[in-house]
């Protein structure tokens, strides 16, 4: 049986966000966002 590995971030990657629920006027939905530190 292959365990498939976690994936963990590095420094520089764009990973894709789930920003829901939004209250008020923030921005919802998938957004990109740049790893500053893992």
């Amino acid at each position: 049986m292959v365990v498939p590995r976690r994936y963990v971030p590095a420094r520089g990657d764009v990973v894709w966000l789930s920003v829901t629920p939004q209250t008020g006027d923030e921005q919802a939905g998938r957004r990109p966002a740049l790893v500053l530190s893992p």
